[in-house]
């Protein structure tokens, strides 16, 4: 993603050079001058030089006199430089003369109006760019769409005083909009014209005012009544329930517009109108084949398919392009030989289409041919087909804009391996009810790489050029357009990420005169001067100190002005989250200079923040957490075995609120403290956070936390539970993202009122823990929600003594280590755990220390936490419709754990985003820390599942399989959830 910003930077690079130079593209010519402006020095009185310059505001463009200007302003004014800028405007060409040395913008604040707008938006309105000369006429046309934005929004009382603070140090103009807002307008009365609502009579004018006034008005913000406040959302939704109700009349070619409002500044209210023109009555009908069995889906389909509902209009164009995309659409379903006739008749005030469908007889695709493929294999181009063959649960897919698709991606694949002249056809073999769909190729000559120079690159050694050290393109390999694209983006971003923001890279392709199939491929590189950066200008901090800021954007003077340095500056300063915009650039724009300044703007975002909630609760306490488990802080959920815990008789109703504040930027050091508080009849915690991104001014960030809670929602035990943590993490290297965490935890848990004892032990019901813990992690992964690609790390080492005032003294060590790796469509994803605990000092290890295993995610063939060491516990009261007592096993946990998971993952030709695995899980958990115990008691999983992709992660159904059973456990068991495994 950071390589295309990079790309992008580079050609807006290179478009910026050649419009900021002396002359103006000849396109220009003739067209119309709107505004001439001369840029410059603001304490420097331009306006007796207005009339040196020839070419005038309201004449032709002509670069004869713009050149003459140049240099008349040039030698009158002394000005060691003259360029022009010339921007298109709606009625012509607006021509900037930028008379150097100039001022350039630095940062732009609109107070009073940031508090009721995004500061991004504002700076939209104004259309300020960075590197941005200096422009009072600019300025002003920024004041004036301000204003009118604001007057949209409803602010007709608003006015904005502009202020300018001239920094003569470093050349540069902060301007200031400082904006009164007033109060927001309110709607005094709301009317619809047209000629064709004064010709339906007030009936038509009342129906549809009415529809502004439904409880669906309301729930969509489009309720226009008096006295509401005037804003576009409000409006705009307003007009899509005109529309909607026009749409219900079958008036599809309707047309409905706000008036300019009519603002009364005696009460501060708006007069809202609507002008609308009814159009024709069009009725829209599908004859001989159903779009959907359900009626409500088929009229949703014929508005998704038919244009006309969308566009809002009625000609031949849309009329034909519905045509088009109901063949298309049934012909998707298996129905090839489909056939749309088309129905029109208009009358003056009304219009019937009606689209006679013949869907004919449904086919299957039973096969994708190829004919002619000698040099790509059949797999390769199956890849590039959109029409997809028929499996147990399709009939396939086919359509012509499908097989169009497909022809298009076949020879983008032919050219890229060198075949610029193959030709591909594609053929419907019709069997009766199965379809044949067959690629006839004509791949002709292979074009071949001959040379490949590199000229220019004087300061850039050619295995340097590109991050993989050579170029796509090489000797002897077939030609691609693409590779070639590629190899002069890469080289590109190179330079500017050494400083040579104005380099210029040129390819060139020359054909052998004996052979137009072999070519030649030169990259002509113009480095243009290195580019280092001047000093750095700090704007718009007003909280932040400007020490966080500079450790932050880590930008060296002296040091070469690199375009990725840039980028990374930016999104540091992003990170830390006090700030909602941040921009890191040249003062000006790179054109001969060897030494800028950069500018690093930031605008802080709000620091106060509060967020609250209330309601009323009534609840009867159960304790099964899922359904038929029991959940006790600090161990597992214990499995009832298809028991239930009974309800508690007693109902409890009372008052639920929560309340949240956020203070940001604490001590204008990025530092941000939370509170949250949540009180109820059976719970009550409290939560405060405070988080540093540079502890003690160090690279460590710190986050430290203390959380309290009293819970009595599980009828089994109340609970107190308390925490107190400060953890201290540091990036150790970002190309490998490997981080260091060191924390200090202390936790107490005091169970008591159990209902029944034996399921806690004694040592487990009031426990201590203070903890020192180190945490190595390191994350390659291309996408840790789904990793096709890269590693995952990480190792936690922590001690826990009694000195410290825990309850017992005793070690952890917990290790991962997960491995992902893509072979075309398959990933081979294995991950290893280790887990080891030990006591010392005689003590013991409480139960909630101890490791567990079993589930989705670790041994895919025992319930949740279920595998390893057991015990039993006898239950012989709570139970739902239960007498006598229940013997219930309960997990104990283990001292050892070992898992090790093996994956593969491929895709399934059924549909595009469902896939599935074959896995192994192996392991267990072990109550001593023993190595004949590991393989003993080893257990071995093997198993099946199916993904489905979602934005938010894989859906995940697996079934495991013991092939070790374990008395008392079911050795298969199914897991349903988001996510992959590891």
């Amino acid at each position: 993603m950071r390589f295309c910003r990079l790309i992008v930077l580079c050609l807006a690079t290179l478009t910026q050079a050649q419009l900021g130079g002396n002359g103006s593209p000849a396109v220009y010519e003739g067209q119309t001058v709107t505004a001439v402006d001369l840029i410059s020095n603001p304490h420097r009185n331009l306006e007796p030089l207005r009339g040196v310059a020839l070419q005038k505001a309201g004449e032709p463009y002509s670069q004869a006199k713009v050149d003459a200007s140049i240099q008349a302003l040039q030698k009158a004014g002394g000005f060691p430089k003259v360029t022009v800028n010339v921007v298109p405007e709606l009625s012509g060409v607006r021509v900037s003369f930028l008379l150097e040395p100039a001022y350039y913008l630095g940062i732009v604040e609109f107070p009073g109006a940031d508090k009721a707008f995004p500061y991004t938006r504002l700076l939209q309105v104004a259309n300020f760019a960075d590197e941005d000369p200096y422009d009072s006429a600019r300025v002003e046309l920024a004041q004036q769409a301000l204003q009118e934005f604001l007057k949209r929004n409803g602010y007709f009382q608003a006015t904005i005083r502009t202020d300018n603070q001239i920094d003569d140090a470093h050349q540069l103009v902060n301007v200031s909009f400082n904006v009164k807002l007033g109060k927001r307008a309110k709607i005094a009365e709301v009317t619809i014209a047209g000629d064709d609502i004064q010709k339906a009579g007030g009936g038509e004018a009342s129906r549809l005012l009415h529809s502004t006034r439904t409880l669906r008005a309301r729930l969509t913000g489009g309720l226009l009544k008096s006295g509401k406040p005037y804003t576009p959302e409000r409006i705009k939704a307003a007009t899509a329930l005109i529309r909607g109700e026009l749409s219900r009349q079958h008036r599809l070619a309707s047309n409905v517009q706000e008036n300019p409002p009519q603002y009364i500044a005696a009460t501060n209210r708006v007069e809202v109108s609507f002008k609308v023109e009814l159009g024709p009555i069009v009725t829209v009908r599908t004859t001989g084949a159903k779009l959907s069995f359900l009626p409500f889906l088929s009229g949703r389909q014929i508005k998704k398919l038919i244009p006309i509902y969308s566009e809002r209009a009625i000609d031949r164009d849309l009329v034909e392009e519905g045509q088009q995309n109901l063949i298309d659409y049934f012909q998707k379903k298996g129905y090839f030989d489909v056939g749309v006739k088309i129905n029109f008749s208009r009358q003056p005030d009304q219009i019937t289409l009606v689209y006679e469908i013949d869907r004919g007889k449904k086919h299957k695709v039973s096969d994708i041919l190829f004919h002619g493929n000698n040099q790509i294999s059949a797999q390769d181009l199956l890849a590039q087909v959109v029409v997809k063959k028929a499996h147990i649960l399709t009939h396939g897919s086919i359509s012509q804009k499908l097989l169009k698709q497909s022809v298009s991606n076949l020879e983008a694949l032919y050219r890229d391996k060198g075949y610029e002249d193959v030709k591909i056809n594609s053929r419907v073999i019709d069997h009766e009810p199965k379809l044949d769909i067959a690629f006839e190729i004509v791949e002709g000559p292979q074009t071949i790489v001959g040379d490949v120079n590199v000229a220019g690159n004087n300061n850039i050694p050619q295995d340097q050029l590109t991050p993989s050290k050579k170029l796509a393109l090489r000797s002897g390999a077939p030609y691609s357009p693409r590779l070639l694209s590629e190899d002069r983006n890469r080289i590109s971003a190179t330079y500017l990420n050494r400083g040579y923001l104005n380099a210029e890279v040129k390819a060139s392709v020359k054909r052998h005169a004996d052979d137009p199939h072999r070519v030649d491929v030169t990259y002509a590189i113009t480095e243009h001067q290195l580019v280092s950066i001047g000093e750095v200008v700090y704007l718009g901090e007003k909280q932040t100190r400007r020490s966080l800021i500079e450790k932050t954007a880590q930008l060296p003077s002296k040091a070469p002005m690199q375009r990725v340095q840039m980028l990374a500056a930016e999104t540091r300063l992003y990170d830390l989250n006090i700030f909602d915009w941040s921009s890191v650039a040249p003062r000006k724009p790179i054109t001969d200079q060897d030494e800028e300044a950069a500018l690093v703007k930031v605008h802080e975002m709000k620091r106060n923040e509060i967020i609250y909630g209330f309601g009323f609760e009534v609840s009867h306490r159960g304790g099964n957490v899922p359904s038929g488990t029991v959940a006790v802080p600090g161990l597992p959920p214990v499995n009832l075995g298809g028991n239930k815990i009974a309800p508690s008789q007693s109902t409890f109703a009372s008052p639920r609120g929560s309340i949240e504040f956020n203070r940001r930027n604490m001590r204008g050091l990025g530092e941000t403290i939370s509170a949250t508080l949540l009180l109820s009849r059976l719970d009550q915690r409290a939560l405060t956070t405070y988080a540093q991104p540079h502890f003690i001014g160090s690279q460590w960030s710190s986050l430290s936390s203390l959380s309290i809670e009293r819970t009595t929602e599980n009828p089994l035990f109340a609970a107190r539970l308390g925490d107190v943590s400060f953890q201290v993490e540091r990036l150790i290297s970002r190309k490998s993202n490997t981080r260091l965490q060191i924390r200090y935890d202390f936790n107490r848990t005091s169970l008591s009122q159990l209902l029944i004892p034996a399921l806690v032990l004694q040592q487990d019901r009031n426990v201590h823990l203070s903890t020192f813990s180190g945490t190595l992690i390191r994350d390659t992964r291309d996408k840790p929600l789904d990793a096709h690609r890269g590693m995952f790390g990480t190792l936690n080492l922590g001690i826990t003594p009694t000195a410290l005032g825990s309850s017992a003294n005793f070690g952890r060590l917990f290790g991962q280590f997960a491995t992902y790796k893509q072979l075309h469509s398959v990933v081979f994803a294995n991950s290893i755990r280790l887990g080891l605990a030990k006591s010392f000092a005689s003590s013991f290890i409480p139960t909630s220390q101890l490791y567990f295993s079993g589930g989705g995610t670790s041994l895919r063939s025992f319930p949740i936490d279920e595998a390893g060491p057991q015990r039993i516990v006898p239950f012989c009261s709570g139970l739902q419709n239960q007498t006598g007592c229940v013997n219930v096993t309960v997990p104990v946990g283990g001292r050892e754990l070992f898992i090790l998971n093996s994956e593969v993952r491929f895709p399934l030709r059924i549909m595009k985003a469902l896939g599935s695995v074959v896995f192994y899980d192996g392991g267990n958990v072990y109550s001593a820390i023993n190595l004949p115990n590991t393989f003993n008691n080893y257990t071995n999983t093997v198993g099946f599942g199916l993904r489905y992709s979602t934005p938010i992660g894989p859906i995940r159904v697996d079934i495991g399989h013991n092939l070790n059973p374990v008395p008392g456990i079911n050795p298969t068991q199914y897991y349903i959830t988001l996510g992959q495994a590891f």
